[in-house]
């Protein structure tokens, strides 16, 4: 502005503006909190403010923010706008007056008996006390903004403007020193060190009200949620639907439509922003959204989403009131995979107990692996918690030895996986590494007194049966001793030696079928990824590991769903595993054994291409079947010439094998090029 009239606050009163004060700037244009984009650049409102204020051009602030934010004139000419802000030089010059001269007298209502110091030249807004300041948190509309923003660096030294040129008492302490979460941070500093009154002086001041417990109990979010869209995760944890758009800025109140890529919608954001609300305007919220989808394509439900914001109990009881808990996404997560248990504190055990209890067959919650094999154990295990929760928590869950002793399908037992969660979150939280780190020693404790009590596991079961081996020879290979009973199997034993007696001897010993080895294989990949041979020497036929496949998975198995969908260390699916190998009985069956709505993205699961079979990085199980069947053919026109008559046979068979494959897979939905949505996609 050319002229500038002489009832505008200066620049250094306009940079004192403290948090609060801008927040009541807001307040005062928009009471209602119907403005438009009222989150955009949340952590850098307060700043733009301080910038309008001091009568800075668009041009000037787009130059200013430059390090801040990628935004040109027009786009924060076009902010203001909608955040009620006149932007015209007249109106705005009339508007900053007014607004100064409010807020100067909010926090001012009645003149101080403390004259300033004569050498103070700078005059600086009065800070609000702690009665105003919990007054007008409390006298925010519902859902105008998240009831605790995060705090920005650059507003931090802002938080206590009156410690310049004050008095200092002789004791050097604050007017608050008793220990309260509230006051220690210091957005919420009403005093410092050196800015107190002796109680002996006579300018001392009144005491100040002890600051209200409602602020006490609110908890701020730790950080925003957090969006990897090429990954498709939110805060580390969840899998969704990889998405070209960033929804962690996405707000519930604003009324977007559901995402078409991933299923992304209000009550999503809800769930991810439910930190920044009291859990009575969450309520309030879910009431208002109870007729909107609340599922995404790949089955993620509100639970889901709320288990990853790190909320407290009170938003469970009022989701659970509200709408179903759900069960397993496209990627096997359950709702306890993505638990962060930051403001559960002492009530987390009792909440695990609910959970465990839920389900109609007890415990499968808490046991059920993701398609990387990963329990809701083993994740928990990677959040920090206190020394004495830990082994709560172990003890909690059932079959912990089952879930601390299992590997994942990179290999990696429980401590590996804590130890890498540890040195991620050194850099920003030195506090939760250590956290983490005794957890491996209780951990590891845990584990040495049940190695004591029980023993050593019995390593044999599925997954050697599937790669082939028979049991312990005894007398020139005449009679063997099964591994798993320890019986002799000869003639006169019905316990054979053949792979389908040892496979019913694993279950009723209670063998895990769906444990990954050291090399990150399940006995079902091994099982259709192996060839085996009959007690004759022949080799296996199909029909016969069809066999074996159907009494490894029965119907009706409690852990059936993540047998079927885990990968294996080369990220394959089940079902491509079986497709290319033109198993086509076990693929009608495997497809028989999941819903109908989750077939789809079981024959459309892309994986990566081989080294230079093509220029693409994914191909389709469909695409590598025909593949896999246009390589046999061409090996079939010449196979007269060169092969047998029996091995011409065996890829005549072979490639009809594969045919039928193919028609199943296209029966079921396969597409040549399944777009990144159809490959998830669970739930319309």
């Amino acid at each position: 502005m050319a002229s500038r009239n002489f009832l505008l606050p200066n620049a250094a009163q306009c940079d004192s503006l403290t948090d609060d004060q801008c927040r009541m700037i807001q307040d005062i244009l928009d009471p209602d909190g119907i403005r438009a984009y009222k989150d955009w650049a949340f952590p850098h409102q307060n700043h733009l403010i301080r910038l309008y204020m001091k009568g800075m051009s668009f041009n000037e602030i787009e130059k200013a923010m430059r390090r801040r934010l990628d935004c040109s004139y027009k786009t924060y000419n076009n902010r203001f706008r909608c955040w009620l802000f006149p932007t015209t030089q007249a109106e705005r010059e009339q508007k900053i007056i007014e607004l100064y001269s409010r807020v100067a007298n909010q926090y001012n209502p009645a003149p101080t008996e403390i004259a300033p110091p004569a050498q103070s030249s700078v005059l600086l807004p009065i800070r609000p006390s702690p009665t105003q300041q919990n007054s007008q948190v409390a006298a925010h509309a519902p859902f105008s903004r998240p009831s605790h923003p995060h705090v920005s660096n650059s507003s931090q030294h802002r938080t206590s403007v009156s410690t310049i040129n004050t008095f200092t008492s002789s004791s050097g302490s604050s007017a608050f020193t008793q220990s309260d979460d509230t006051f220690s941070n210091p957005r919420f500093s009403v005093a410092s060190t050196t800015s107190s009154v002796s109680t002996g002086s006579q300018y001392a001041p009144p005491p100040r009200p002890q600051p209200q417990p409602q602020l006490q109990l609110q908890l701020q979010p730790a950080k925003p949620p957090k969006h990897d869209r090429i990954s498709g995760l939110w805060n580390d944890t969840l899998r969704v639907i990889p998405c070209q758009w960033d929804h962690s800025h996405w707000m519930w109140h604003e009324g977007f439509p559901r995402c078409s890529v991933c299923g992304f919608s209000q009550w999503h954001a809800l769930m991810l922003h439910a930190r920044s609300y009291r859990s009575s305007e969450f309520l309030t919220a879910m009431r208002q959204l109870r007729d909107l989808i609340k599922h995404d394509f790949a089955g993620n439900f509100p639970v889901h989403f709320l288990m990853s914001a790190g909320v407290g109990m009170d938003y469970f009881i009022h989701l659970v009131q509200e709408c179903d808990i759900g069960g397993q996404n496209v990627f096997g997560q359950n709702p306890l995979h993505v638990l962060n248990p930051r403001d559960l504190g002492n009530k987390l055990i009792s909440f695990l107990e609910y959970f465990n209890k839920r389900d109609p067959i007890p415990g499968v919650l808490l046991s059920q692996r993701d398609i990387y094999c990963v329990s809701p154990l083993q994740t928990l295990l990677q959040q920090p918690l206190e020394r004495t929760m830990y082994q709560q928590v172990l003890k909690t869950f059932p079959c912990a030895l089952i879930s601390l002793r299992s590997l994942d399908t990179s290999g990696r037992c429980v401590m590996e996986m804590m130890d890498s969660a540890s040195l991620k979150v050194k850099p920003e939280s030195p506090t939760d590494w250590g956290k983490i780190q005794i957890g491996i020693t209780e951990t590891g404790l845990f584990l040495s007194e049940a190695k004591a009590q029980n023993g050593s596991v019995q390593e044999y079961g599925f997954h050697e049966i599937a790669r082939g081996s028979r049991g312990t020879p005894l007398c020139f290979n005449v009679l063997y001793v099964c591994r798993i009973c320890n019986q002799t199997c000869d003639q006169i034993n019905t316990h054979t030696i053949s792979y389908l007696d040892q496979m019913v001897c694993a279950w009723n010993y209670g063998r895990d079928c769906n444990a990954a080895d050291e090399f990150g294989m399940t006995p079902a990949h091994l099982l259709v990824k192996n060839s085996r041979c009959n007690t004759d020497g022949s080799p296996e036929k199909p029909s016969q590991t069809a066999e074996l496949f159907r009494t490894l998975l029965p119907r009706g198995c409690p852990n059936l769903r993540e047998a079927l969908h885990v990968l294996d260390p080369e990220g394959n699916s089940l079902i491509f595993n079986i497709a290319t190998r033109g198993l086509d009985e076990i693929l009608e069956y495997a497809l028989a054994l999941e819903d109908a709505s989750r077939r789809p993205a079981m024959v459309n699961a892309c994986s990566k291409r081989p080294k230079g079979k093509s220029s693409s990085k994914e191909w389709s199980v469909l695409e590598a079947v025909l593949e896999k069947l246009a390589e046999l053919e061409e090996r079939l026109k010449y196979a007269h010439l060169t092969m047998s008559d029996g091995m011409v046979r065996r890829l005549c068979e072979e490639s009809n094998r594969l045919k039928r494959c193919k028609h199943i897979l296209i029966a079921a939905g396969a597409k040549l090029d399944p777009s990144i949505t159809t490959r998830y996609k669970i739930c319309d």
